[in-house]
């Protein structure tokens, strides 16, 4: 039969097994033992050592049944070689099972609790030699019977015993030590085990010290033949009774060390071992109250192990409170983020967001964000309507950061807007806003802020700065650049200072962006500032490819240079970090992502320090530029470009009656600059920008010209000659032009004549 069909041996069958191999093994080592020592010769002819005496007990205590049979069955086998009598061998066995047995079956009433027997305490080690004491004299009664001299049977099992209860305490407890210590688990030794093996070796030097000294001084008597086995037997007898007088004293050492400081450093091994896992189902609570302190079984310990003991119990104690205050400051803090949560929240819904309704309603393209370094911030921008088609806009700064700026930052736009709603001025709204956050300002907090109000009619600009930082201006007939602001002093700092506001005027197609210090202040890893050149450029930047060349240029007669001052043709609002959806193409939308992007690869992953925030705005985001010779051949171009501009609104197609009128006004104020404003020869290109207001139905015209200064508003001079009355040249032109248009403006401004004209549109 294959021997894979076999069925598995069962677990009683593996038990057989292993108790036969300890059987055998047993049986061979006691053997081994015995025999080596029987080869020794006698020293009197009749006296042995025999340790073998040492082995078969603690292989019993140790093995349980099969080291008990085994070490008897080694004893039978040696005592085959030197006995033929059956009874005599059986006899011998019977009492050398007993011998093994009897240590075994005490231990187990004494220490049931023991898996494995192992002298690790006072009271273990105490137990073994009187076990082995009583073990000896058992087996010694037991062969009593059969020596028959009285006298040599005296010296005989005097002998015996002395020799089996020295054998257990010399042989048989460094056996039993090693065995269990290879039976352990453990991979090393606990302090009480230690403690007990080096008490046990003192015990065994000082018993073999004493013996020594005790030899010495009776080695002249043991060389006489006659007194040999007498003094044998003195040395036995003064061997068992330093045997019994050092291992007394090395267990009542033992339980001394043992109870002052193996057992309580035990005890504090084994709780801090299983601490980890009752502090989690018990929990911090408990520790912190006391409930997991160790407390040692001896009320008065060594005051070194009081001191140890009592340390750990305050670290316990001081960790349960730790957790149960790191739990609460948990809890805390998932408070205080739902709370500034729902105050970001509330705070990102006070940020306007319709900036698409505003653009539509004052022809300009707006866009916002802001990028708080925390969960709430101190920056804050703001848009809102005004009477007459007028637009504010406002970007401010609190000198703080957190909840704390976040609070006052609320107070001050709500002021700032409510004072600018009821002021005539900007410059009166920021005085009434800078009185009201002075008083009751305890917390000493202030606010740089710059306003501007923006008429969607004419272009005008009126603007205010309180200690804020200047605007960038762009995508103007002229260079880009900072626009000059008067500094002022920040809102809340002082009550009594009066603020003025300034004008401009701004041309179709014409923004600004306002932003607070956290853009030119934003550092990278290295600490290095944005900076006000960094802004510059990243703005001239963007502004540059809105005014490239578009579709339009194509279709643009030879000679004219045409440009699309942006992208979009019709007003348009992108949405910021708050905002509601908008074209991503929009130019304020394409300026604040530029430098909200520009900062954030700038500081590359670094902390921000201080919040960020941005707005920025177009009006009339969709005017055409043309740049033209100041000659007669060029004026059908600039018609075409303003008849073309006009003609961009969402009905597409303009009445021509007002084509007639647009090329009339249009003809009028080129041809007067052809005329008239380079006397000298030296014409200079001339810049014009056309834009279409499509929410008013007017149609804007620019021209901008380097030539002498003159102011078109002015009213013409009359000239009398012959029998009428007449005009400077030129003047009937300019009459005409302020019959066909709704406004005109004009205005001196870095060696320019700038002169707007406003005109109804018929569709």
């Amino acid at each position: 039969m294959c021997s894979a069909n076999l069925p598995a041996p069962g677990p009683r069958v593996r038990r057989l097994g292993r108790a036969a191999l300890v059987c055998g093994a047993c049986a061979i080592v006691f053997y081994i033992v015995l025999e080596v020592f029987l080869r020794v010769p006698a020293f009197n002819g009749a006296t042995q050592i025999r340790p073998a005496s040492g082995v078969g007990p603690v292989l019993g205590l140790f093995f349980g049944a099969p080291g008990i049979l085994g070490c008897a069955l080694g004893n039978l086998v040696s005592d085959a070689h030197y006995e033929s009598a059956p009874i005599v061998l059986l006899v011998y066995f019977a009492v050398q099972l007993a011998y093994n047995a009897m240590p075994r079956l005490a231990w187990r009433r004494l220490f049931p609790e023991d898996e494995r027997p192992v002298l690790s305490s006072p009271s273990r080690i105490m137990a073994f030699m009187l076990l082995s004491l009583a073990d000896a004299a058992l087996v010694t009664l037991l062969l009593m019977p059969l020596e028959f001299d009285a006298m040599q049977a005296l010296n005989i099992h005097a002998v015996r015993l002395l020799n089996n209860f020295l054998s257990l305490m010399y042989v048989g407890t460094p056996l039993l030590l090693a065995l269990g210590h290879l039976g352990s688990r453990r991979t090393s030794a606990t302090l009480a085990q230690r403690v007990s093996l080096i008490m046990l070796a003192f015990a065994v030097v000082a018993s073999l010290s004493v013996l020594a000294a005790f030899v010495a001084s009776q080695m002249r008597s043991m060389m006489a033949e006659d007194h040999f086995a007498e003094a044998v037997a003195i040395v036995y007898i003064a061997l068992a009774a330093i045997t019994v007088c050092c291992f007394t004293a090395a267990s009542a050492l033992l339980y001394l060390v043992q109870g002052k400081l193996a057992q309580p450093i035990d005890l504090l091994a084994q709780d801090a071992r299983s601490f980890a896992e009752r502090f989690e189902v018990q929990g911090p609570r408990a520790a912190a109250e006391g409930g997991m302190d160790i407390a040692l079984p001896d009320e008065r310990p060594l005051p070194e192990i009081r001191e140890l003991v009592d340390a750990s119990n305050s670290m316990r104690r001081d960790l349960g409170r730790s957790v149960l205050a790191s739990e609460e400051a948990v809890r805390e803090r998932e408070r205080v983020s739902a709370e500034l949560d729902v105050a970001t929240t509330i705070q990102l819904a006070s940020l306007p967001r319709a900036f698409a309704d505003l653009g539509g309603v004052h022809a300009a393209s707006i866009d916002a964000f802001m990028c708080p370094a925390r969960e709430v911030g101190g920056d804050f921008y703001d848009c809102f309507p005004l009477p007459g088609d007028r637009l504010c806009l406002l970007v401010a700064d609190v000198s703080d950061k957190g909840m704390p700026a976040a609070l006052f930052m609320m107070r001050a736009m709500a002021e700032i807007r409510e004072c600018i709603r009821g002021s005539v001025s900007l410059g009166k709204a920021f005085t009434y806003a800078n009185a009201h956050l002075c008083q009751q300002n305890d917390s000493m907090l202030f606010v740089t802020a710059f306003a501007c109000v923006l008429d969607a009619v004419t272009g005008e600009l009126e603007y205010v700065n309180a200690g804020h930082m200047r605007p960038w201006r762009f995508c103007g007939l002229f260079e880009d650049g900072w626009q000059e602001v008067p500094a002022g002093l920040p809102l809340g700092a002082m009550d009594w200072f009066d603020f003025e506001s300034r004008r401009a005027a701004l041309v179709p197609g014409e923004g600004m962006l306002l932003y607070t210090d956290g853009v030119t202040e934003a550092r990278n890893a290295s600490g290095e500032l944005f900076g006000d050149d960094r802004l510059a450029s990243l703005v001239r930047g963007v502004t540059a490819d809105m005014a490239a060349p578009a579709d339009a240029a194509a279709n643009a007669p030879a000679g004219a240079v045409l440009i699309d001052a942006a992208t979009d043709d019709a007003p348009a609002a992108a949405a910021g970090a708050e905002g509601a959806p908008a074209s991503a193409d929009a130019p304020a939308a394409r300026v604040c992502r530029a430098v909200r992007d520009g900062v954030e690869r700038f500081a590359a992953g670094a902390e921000q320090a201080d919040d960020i925030t941005a707005c920025s705005f177009v009006w009339l985001p969709g005017a055409r530029t043309v740049v033209a010779e100041p000659c007669d051949e060029e004026c059908p171009r600039l018609q075409a470009a303003a008849r073309a501009a006009a003609g961009s609104c969402s009905a597409g197609v303009i009445s021509a009656a007002s084509a007639q009128a647009i090329d009339l006004v249009v003809e009028e104020l080129f041809i007067n600059i052809v005329r008239h404003a380079f006397p000298d020869g030296n014409p200079v290109p001339v810049r014009a920008r056309f834009a279409f207001d499509e929410a008013r139905g007017a149609l804007h015209i620019v021209l901008a010209d380097a030539g002498v200064p003159f102011d078109p508003t002015e009213p013409p001079v009359p000239r009398v000659s012959g029998d009428g009355a007449d005009l400077e040249p030129g003047g009937l032109g300019i009459l005409l032009v302020r019959s066909k248009t709704e406004a005109l403006w004009y205005r001196r401004e870095g060696g320019f004549n700038v002169v707007h004209a406003l005109m109804s549109v018929e569709l």
